[in-house]
């Protein structure tokens, strides 16, 4: 008999929660100060409310699902991105070393978070800037590795002897590069969502706003806004942190899972 481990048993939990959440709770965007800074198991409020008066379930599910919305499709355009500047460095090597090795060095040097945070301040406030922010601050690592993976396959004899046999360029990517390169796809993604989580919070509590449509305010923000009365509503700051902490972890999973 199989054992539910414990990662699956949280992620399970954590994000049936957030998806049941965001279908039966109305986001929290509306203020009503008579219901301001209500405990936790209070009639209609069963995580409490903030000083405004908005469900703390709410920002909790809304913000969660704000965060996974922003961060699995900023990761992939990062993995997408970093691919096509690979794969233009397999078929242009001497152009690629001149244009984008410089390149590369620099970005690997600058810390990432640096990086995203100087894009973020030179574009507007949208989740279009965050995801150049993201893409940014870590498409040089995904590079480096599908790379020195492609250098890899190009030498193997398996691609020799298509090459031998006339194998079109187009081909050799569709036959070979793709299907070897399948589990560092899946490595980076996992391996990259961690860090894009914890990116995507901090720009939301330095007042970026990461939230997606009118779904009230992402994690970020929730613990900058009640941080300062944490004496009256400990829940509103918690919960958020709650949520970016086991964002991290259950996607750090997947990782693990994707390892094996």
């Amino acid at each position: 008999m199989k054992v539910i481990s414990v990662h699956t048993l949280v992620q399970f939990f954590f994000f049936g929660l957030v998806l049941s959440g965001a279908i039966v709770l109305s986001a929290p965007t509306n203020v009503d100060l008579t219901n301001n800074n209500l405990p936790i198991l209070s009639p209609g409020f069963f995580a409490g409310t903030d000083r405004l008066g908005r469900d703390n379930l709410a920002l909790f599910c809304y913000g969660s699902l704000s965060t996974i919305l922003l961060v699995v499709p900023a990761r992939i355009l990062t993995i997408f991105v970093s691919f096509i500047l690979s794969a233009f460095s397999l078929f242009f090597p001497k152009r690629s070393d001149f244009i984008l090795s410089g390149i590369v060095s620099v970005s690997l040097a600058i810390p990432s978070l640096l990086s995203a945070l100087v894009v973020m301040s030179l574009l507007p406030s949208s989740p279009f800037a965050i995801f150049i922010a993201i893409l940014v601050s870590d498409w040089a690592l995904s590079y480096e590795t599908l790379t020195a993976k492609i250098r890899e396959i190009k030498q193997s004899s398996y691609l020799s002897a298509s090459l031998c046999m006339g194998a079109k360029p187009y081909q050799l990517i569709l036959l070979h590069y793709l299907p070897a390169l399948r589990n560092i796809f899946g490595f980076l993604f996992f391996s990259g969502l961690p860090g894009v989580v914890m990116t995507t919070a901090l720009f939301s509590y330095l007042g970026i706003q990461t939230s997606l449509g009118d779904t009230g305010p992402g994690l970020g923000e929730q613990i900058s806004f009640s941080k300062d009365y944490f004496d009256k509503t400990p829940v509103s700051v918690l919960l958020p942190i709650v949520a970016i902490l086991t964002l991290v972890y259950s996607l750090g999973s997947n990782q693990k899972k994707n390892e094996t």
